[in-house]
């Protein structure tokens, strides 16, 4: 699991790929599909869900890794957040979500002390991808129901940058896009009956988290566990207009 640390290419600042003799390819663009499927090493290089930590260090800290993130996503925002579709070296080609590989960049913020960023990013894609038709809520193809669940756990402000995968697994929080949102819990396999999300002063232009309350007490962090969540419960968030950069950072 550690060995994506073998392909940092320190000076250039991502994933690079070696070939048989362990040397660096040539003639190495991040925008270039060479050596991944489906994307490019400007957005693979952000694909370490189960070392966040790791990763962010080898970017050099926190501060570093955000604003690198941050400028991608200026970048990919005049393409609709979408790699163009001749799929060769272009300078938009740095966030992806009209396709697999890169649909958990924008909740990365949340894990580098910016989760106000996670929140700015997600509605803005969110609104990109927002329709009217049974067609709509994602781009490209639907891939056996990850892009429809990626724009329903958008819609909802959770969110699992490891998949679930690990031994304690935790919902990342962001805002929602809807004012309640009640998740019906299976008896069969859950405790709980429901678990509940409610907002205060929902609106277009008030996405950002103020605060929040889990089960009737203040909630500064940006995830709780599954834990707790299959025992039912209730999350309350308070939007404002303007980032709570104290919230969601510890």
């Amino acid at each position: 699991s550690q060995n994506y640390k073998n392909l940092w290419n320190a000076e250039r600042g991502y994933i690079q790929p070696r070939d048989m003799n362990g040397n660096w390819i040539d003639n190495f663009d991040p925008l270039n599909l060479e050596g991944f499927c489906e994307s490019n090493s400007a957005i693979y290089s952000h694909f370490v869900p189960h070392d966040m930590p790791g990763l962010i260090k080898l970017n050099g800290g926190p501060k570093k890794y955000t604003k690198k993130l941050d400028n991608q996503f200026k970048t990919s925002e005049r393409n609709g957040f979408c790699m163009t579709s001749d799929r060769v070296p272009n300078e938009v080609n740095q966030a992806d979500y009209c396709n697999q590989p890169g649909t958990g960049m924008a909740h990365l913020f949340n894990h580098s002390g910016a989760p106000w960023l996670t929140q700015y990013w997600v509605r803005k894609v969110k609104d990109e991808y927002s329709d009217i038709t049974p067609y709509g809520g994602y781009k490209g193809d639907e891939d056996q129901g990850q892009m429809g669940a990626l724009g329903v756990l958008m819609a909802i402000g959770l969110f699992e940058v490891d998949g679930g995968a690990s031994l304690k697994p935790n919902y990342e929080i962001t805002s929602p896009v809807f004012d309640k949102i009640t998740i019906h819990l299976n008896n069969d396999y859950y405790p709980g009956e429901t678990f509940v999300i409610e907002t205060e002063n929902n609106s277009r232009e008030n996405i950002y988290i103020q605060k929040a309350i889990l089960n009737g007490k203040a909630w500064n962090r940006f995830r709780f566990s599954h834990e707790d969540f299959i025992k039912g419960g209730h999350l309350k968030i308070i939007l404002g207009d303007k980032p709570n950069k104290k919230w969601g950072t510890k």
